[in-house]
């Protein structure tokens, strides 16, 4: 049995605690928060487990073997080094850390002390993921890809919401690597030109647009906001057809259209929930002794957020 801690009990923490329950596997041993827990409904109804006012005294903890790091994003890269330094493995929310530089720091110490640094990114940990993969070459080369994650968070604006926050916000940071993370995975190829388009609203990029044209021909074009609802979708077109991707971050289904009139309609139910699978491999990176997921590298995630600065950075700024 995997002994979990979570640093950081907030709401994407209550969910992780609640899939991981779909698990035999693992178990929530420890939660480390500031607010001390008293009135928290998960931990009156889990009075076993250990509650920690302070996040070093939960890493000092010799019964926990893995750490679910939920705190906001700007404090990633210092508790997920000082998490690989004491020996336990690491499944850290999305985006990883802010930078690439952060990001290749701790790589080398998670190589260095031979323990699992894994980011949470479900687009990838995803069976239905995995079966569009497969199904890919039914539609023939991949000519364009087209996806967007739009949503609406203004209501946010004024109150604590790290999506404000001019340290770590904006609609790149929340949304970017499952935008990036999907064409990556699907398209395995290089960049070889980017332009992109950012809103910025004081210093908040609201809402951005960019244009990647890969080594072997294909285009694909991301959208993400935080100031404007849309149908969040993908549309991946070939030469033989194309692929449907509703709620393209974590793949239930899809519909395949061929040019010769085919249909067909796949469908992957969920096994718990759309956390589970992410949580079951950084499980089996522990028990086999891994550094690094093989389905979702620490060079995947440096990857996904050098793209994501070079969209920042190549931008045509709107404001």
């Amino acid at each position: 049995m995997i002994r979990w801690g979570i640093i950081g009990f907030g709401r994407i923490a209550h969910k992780f605690a609640g899939s991981i329950e779909n698990l035999p596997d693992g178990m929530i041993y420890a939660v480390a928060t500031c607010s001390g827990g008293q009135d928290d409904p998960y931990l009156k109804v889990h009075p076993e487990v250990v509650v920690y006012k302070d996040y070093e005294s939960l890493l000092n903890d010799s019964k926990i073997d893995a750490v679910y790091l939920a705190l906001p994003h700007k404090f990633h890269k210092e508790w997920a080094i000082k998490t690989l330094e004491k020996k336990k493995a690491i499944l850290c929310e999305k985006p990883a850390v802010l930078n690439s530089e952060d990001m290749k720091e701790i790589k080398a110490v998670a190589l260095k002390e031979k323990t699992c640094f894994l980011e949470a990114l479900k687009t990838k940990l995803n069976d239905g993921m995995d079966h569009l993969i497969k199904d890919l070459p039914l539609i023939g080369k991949v000519e364009n890809i087209e996806a967007n994650f739009c949503s609406n968070g203004l209501a946010l604006k004024g109150t604590n919401s790290f999506l404000f926050d001019k340290e770590q916000g904006g609609a790149l940071n929340d949304v970017g690597p499952y935008l990036l993370g999907f064409v990556l995975d699907l398209l395995k190829d290089e960049v070889v030109d980017l332009t992109s388009t950012l809103k910025i609203v004081d210093d908040i990029d609201e809402h951005f647009h960019a244009a990647l044209t890969f080594k072997q021909g294909t285009k694909a074009i991301i959208e993400g906001a935080i100031d404007e609802a849309k149908e969040r979708y993908a549309l991946i077109i070939g030469d033989k057809g194309k692929i449907i991707v509703p709620m393209f971050n974590r793949i239930i289904d899809y519909k395949i259209e061929l040019n010769d009139g085919t249909t067909l309609e796949r469908r992957y139910p969920l096994a718990g929930d759309d956390m589970t699978k992410e949580i079951a491999e950084l499980q089996h990176c522990l028990t086999h002794h891994l550094n690094e997921s093989p389905r979702h590298t620490m060079d995947d995630t440096i990857e996904i957020i050098e793209l994501m600065e070079k969209i920042r950075n190549n931008k045509l700024t709107v404001v």
